[in-house]
């Protein structure tokens, strides 16, 4: 950080725009121009994000204070100044001042994102933070895998509050027919405000959500819960709540049935269920209730299966995303060096041009100089005789 020195050498030689803005777009440029010393970096961090909060107020300070100075350089209402070197330059701050995009920077040494050019963005408060570091912490930094992750867990958290759900209308509610009816009635009048409210809003002109599946549902639902109520009565069975076919079928439907609500929820997906799928789910569980046959340790059994499935989504997707992350980091850190290394060594051969180019000026100048000379001795020796 000890950088005081090399900003008056730094600044005098790029006083030019262009040579500003070569620096500034050259790797690792942010920091040379500004004349700030890089903190040096290791595989997983730098030393500037294990300093302490005062060690970054100072960082962040020194930039401000240098970016002040040569702004005035650049700035386009000066006569040596330059609106794109100035854009850079500020954007060149803003990178610096934020760790995230500082970190970033450091990777690869260029910056490839674009600056938003809003003042707002770059206003900070009393703790050095601006606007946009601001509002990129509260948005959501989730990728690809946070996605996944959050529909992930979302899924198995539904199917196991369908599965209790499942459970209960099995073992309990189709018991006794005091308990079966309040719930078939429900379903029937949830169907019934369904189709109203689809029809309410075709009225208003509008195209209406509902589909037909959303008010067959609740309607299969009622049908499902009525036939597992029969086949557990003494109507069909001598032996009330026994398991039979019967009371399997109906099983399946209302499994099916919450299988493919949880597909259908806007939550997780815009996937609407199909006549295809449907019946490949009641196969899949009517395989699955010739095991659990209405027993509710079994029920217990898959309740835990599914909020394991939803505790080991939480842990593994959040490594994965880490993981992801540090190779990425680690495949533009390599990266970064040869864009480095070749910027260098393109540097060098410029440089080595620029020196036989004036050494080839400097004998072409003393060749003509020995020819003038030359020709006056001439001319002058003509004159005498």
């Amino acid at each position: 950080m000890n950088s005081q020195s090399s900003f008056s050498s730094i600044g005098s030689s790029a006083a030019d725009a262009s040579g500003a803005l070569h620096i500034l777009l050259s790797p690792d440029g942010y920091y040379t121009y500004l004349g700030i010393t890089k903190p040096p970096s290791n595989t997983s961090s730098s030393t500037l994000e294990k300093s302490s909060p005062e060690d970054k107020k100072i960082y962040k300070t020194l930039i401000q204070k240098n970016y002040r100075k040569l702004s005035l350089r650049l700035h386009p209402d000066r006569p040596s100044g330059n609106e794109e070197a100035f854009r850079v330059l500020e954007r060149a701050k803003h990178v610096l001042t934020s760790d995230k995009l500082r970190k970033q920077y450091d990777l690869l040494g260029l910056d490839l994102e674009d600056d938003d050019h809003s003042d707002e963005s770059h206003q900070e408060d009393e703790d050095g933070n601006t606007a946009g570091e601001k509002k990129s912490a509260n948005e959501n930094p989730d990728g690809v895998l946070g996605h996944m992750a959050s529909a992930t867990v979302a899924a198995f958290l539904q199917m196991a509050v369908r599965t209790g759900m499942m459970a209960i209308a099995s073992v309990y509610i189709t018991q006794w027919k005091y308990t079966t009816i309040p719930v078939i009635l429900f379903l029937l009048y949830t169907a019934l405000q369904i189709h109203r409210a689809g029809k309410s809003i075709q009225s208003a002109g509008s195209p209406s959500p509902v589909a037909k599946f959303d008010i067959l549902s609740p309607i299969l639902l009622s049908v499902g819960v009525f036939i597992m109520y029969f086949a557990k009565s003494t109507t069909y069975s001598e032996t009330p709540g026994e398991w039979s076919k019967l009371f399997w079928t109906g099983e399946v439907l209302v499994m099916t049935m919450f299988c493919l609500n949880t597909v259908a929820s806007k939550e997780i997906s815009s996937f609407r269920p199909t006549l295809v799928l449907g019946i490949a789910c009641y196969i899949f569980f009517g395989l699955i209730g010739l095991y659990i046959r209405g027993k509710g340790w079994r029920y217990l059994t898959f309740l835990a299966i599914e909020l394991g499935c939803a505790l080991v989504a939480v842990l593994v997707f959040p490594i994965m995303e880490m993981i992801m992350e540090t190779l990425v980091d680690e495949k533009m850190k390599k990266v970064g060096e040869r864009v480095r290394l070749y910027s260098k060594v393109m540097e060098e051969n410029y440089q080595n041009q620029l020196e036989q180019m004036e050494k080839k000026l400097s004998k072409g100048g003393a060749v003509s100089g020995v020819g003038g000379s030359a020709d006056g001795a001439r001319m002058k020796h003509d004159e005498l005789d």
